[in-house]
Formats: C-alpha cells, structure tokens, sequence
C-alpha cells in the first residue's frame, strides 16, 4: 500500500544548524514508507539533552508567551522548520489564549515570526498538515470557562507566503476535537472525536472517528463508517505497519463495558475503518499519545502515570463513582513523558525509558528528520521537582515550556 517510487530530496536535521542558507535541503519526509531500514538490525533509542525553546532568547519580537506553553506540534515545510502551541496564563481554558506559529532555518536556534491567531476563547490542538505542497494549520476553539471542557468547532488556516497566512476559516463547525494527523502515501489521515466527555451520566459516549483527505481541505469518514470507536475513548494515536495495517493506542478515560485506561487497536489494510480493539482496556492511561514507525517498531510517546495504574478495579464502587475517583487520584499523581515500544505480538504497550518531563507535561509532537532520526517536541513544568503531582503542576505559577530532542534508533552490539 505504502510503496511508491518517488525521488526524494531530505536532510538529517542538524540540532546545531549545520547548513548555510545556500546548503539547504528540502524537508525530510515524515512517512516512514520513504526510508529502507535494515529490519535484520536490533535498534535501541536514544535521546539527546533537550532544547528549551519557549521561552528563549531566538523567539521574535511578536512573540511573547505567558506562563502556559504547552499543545505543540512541529513540521518540516520547504527549507523551514514549523511550530505552533498554545501560550495563556495558565493550564485551564482562558480568554487571553494566543496560538503562535513560528518557523526556523537553523534548527530552532533562531525563529521567525508566522502568525498569531487570537479567537478571545480557548484554542488547543494545533495540527500542522503538510498536503500537495501546501502547509495547513488546524485546531479547535474551546470555550471560556477555565472548570468545563467545551468544544466549539475546527479552524484551519494556509500558509500562502513567509508570515502569510490565510485569514482562520471554520473547517467544522460542529464540536469535535481534532486528534492525531498524518500524510502517508500522500492521503492525509485524522483521528478526532465528539461527545459526552466527562459527561456525569452513565450512559453518556464519545464517538471516535477516523477520516481522510486527498487535499488538506475537506475530510471524509473512511468508508463511511459513522465511528470506529464508541465508548470512553477520546484521544487516538496511530501507525501504519509496512504491510499497511492499522495499529492505535487509545485513551479510554471515561471509561466503558471494557473498563477505563487504553487500548492497541488494529486494522487490517484493506478494512482500515474496521478496529480490532481488546474487550478489556489496559489499566494504564496514555495521555495525549503520539505513534511513529522505524522498520518493523512501532513507538509511542505519551504521559506516564507514576503510580498507577489509571483503573485501580475497585468492583465496590459504581461505574460513575470510578468515573470520578480515579479522575480525581490520577491528577494527584505525579507524571512523566515517556517513550514506549509496540509489542505487536500480545498487542500491548512497553514501557522504554522516560524523556524530560514532569507536572504537567506530554503533548509530544514527533516528525522524522532521516533514516534513523526524529525530532521531538514537548512541553513539561520546569524539571526542579519531579514529584509534582499532575493537578499542582497545572496550577503552579510556574507554568510550563517548550523543548526539543532527536531520538535516534542507534544498532544494539552484537
């Protein structure tokens, strides 16, 4: 499905700015279908120091960020390194929220202003979507009230120029929440998802969708199935295998008939709206995943819950007082972002190693930059207290910022 003939033009991303302005490359591609990877070689992870990028001294003029920077996602367009995030006063929804878009020529040494996008509500999920030599911007505008989760619809924007954007145009005016997106075999891909989420009622669901478009504009249900998912699942990370199957991990925080925590899904190439997902939730939570292949592995990034897991399987309590409890225990939790392996076999997740995070933190944004090599973005509350529960990372004066890492998948000795 995913083989192609297609010259390509990459560049391994140089974390110090390596090449001239005359010595650029066109952007790497990100599907994992453009690169031959010695599948006969073990590989192992490893993770540079990170980059703090916001705040630092090579952000513009226009930008000024407040004390939450956090829902960043990054993209290589043309000779440029894209970024986008949500900067406001604090963690919960605010009327002061801004999204900014930057770009970089050196590797986020230095960055150029792009774009500041201000609805005077909320705004979350910035989802770069680089289609047909075009680079688009999507997100969704939440509401005002800093206690409640509240929708509203989906913007997007077009880059037409350096620091030229398209004026933000609503893409769906319905209040779903854009997940994870993906360009492979040049068809755009996108998880998102709408419902009663944190919904008191026991019978409230949240509907999971899987859609696709040829343009970047206009997205449709693949194969028109009305949803993939319906239960507690809202968050939904995912990769296509070599063969072309489907493989996802879901955040099953409400909680259903199969209890609460998350899932690895699967779907076969030729029915990839048709999920295979285990009767029984794993009891570990993986918040805002996010899924990339490197050969045969297939890797997640997501929050770590220390000290869970999520559903504790306390059969004394209603489904709703679980509901309630281990949302409750789950934020007084401390937290870390961390990366995990696919085992495909028993279809479960595998915890590698933890990457810089703690507090509030994990909104991980991974692109590949070569062969071997990917570049991560994410946000964390400062790195002085790894014991910070969740809950008092979210609410500390300290906020939250910025960085970058390479991972690279560096041979095992033999």
């Amino acid at each position: 499905m995913f083989r192609r003939a297609k010259i390509l033009v990459a560049t391994i991303f140089c974390l110090a700015g390596c090449q001239s302005d005359a010595d650029r490359l066109l952007a790497p591609s990100d599907d994992p279908a453009d690169y031959q990877v010695d599948t006969s070689v073990e590989y192992e992870a490893v993770a540079s120091e990170p980059r703090w990028v916001v705040p630092s001294a090579g952000l513009p003029a226009e930008v000024e960020p407040m004390a939450s920077n956090a829902n960043v996602d990054i993209v290589f367009f043309e000779d440029r390194l894209f970024m986008a995030w949500r900067s406001a006063p604090y963690h919960f929804a605010s009327t002061e929220t801004k999204m900014y878009i930057v770009s970089s020529v050196d590797s986020g040494q230095s960055w150029d202003f792009e774009d500041l996008i201000d609805l005077q509500s909320d705004m979350r999920e910035p989802r770069f979507l680089s289609i047909n030599d075009s680079l688009h911007l999507i997100f969704f505008q939440a509401g005002t009230n800093p206690l409640a989760f509240e929708p509203q619809r989906i913007w997007r924007t077009k880059r037409r120029a350096f620091g030229d954007w398209t004026k933000t145009a609503i893409m769906l005016d319905e209040p779903e929440v854009p997940w994870d997106l993906k360009v492979r075999n040049g068809i755009a891909y996108l998880t998102s998802y709408k419902g009663d989420h944190y919904s008191n009622e026991e019978d409230a669901y949240v509907d999971v969708f899987f859609k696709y478009s040829l343009d970047g504009q206009e997205f449709q249900l693949l194969d028109g199935k009305e949803y993939v998912y319906r239960g507690g699942v809202s968050e939904v990370a995912f990769e296509f295998d070599q063969d072309g199957s489907l493989w996802t991990v879901t955040r099953n925080e409400d909680g259903d008939a199969t209890g609460f925590g998350s899932h690895v899904c699967v779907a076969q190439p030729d029915a990839l709206a048709e999920w295979d997902c285990p009767q029984q939730s794993d009891p570990e939570r993986y918040d805002s995943p996010d899924m990339f292949r490197h050969g045969d592995d297939i890797y997640l990034v997501a929050r770590r819950d220390v000290g869970g897991p999520y559903d504790q399987g306390d059969d004394s309590l209603t489904f709703l007082e679980q509901r309630s409890k281990y949302l409750k225990d789950y934020s007084m939790r401390p937290k870390r972002t961390a990366l995990y392996k696919i085992d495909k076999e028993r279809r479960a997740v595998v915890h590698l190693f933890d990457l810089p995070g703690n507090g509030d933190t994990a909104f991980p944004a991974v692109r590949r930059t070569g062969r071997d090599t990917f570049l991560l973005a994410n946000y964390s509350s400062p790195l002085d207290d790894p014991d910070i529960s969740w809950i008092d990372g979210q609410t500390s004066q300290a906020g939250t910022q910025l960085y970058l890492l390479t991972l690279s998948m560096v041979p095992k000795d033999p």
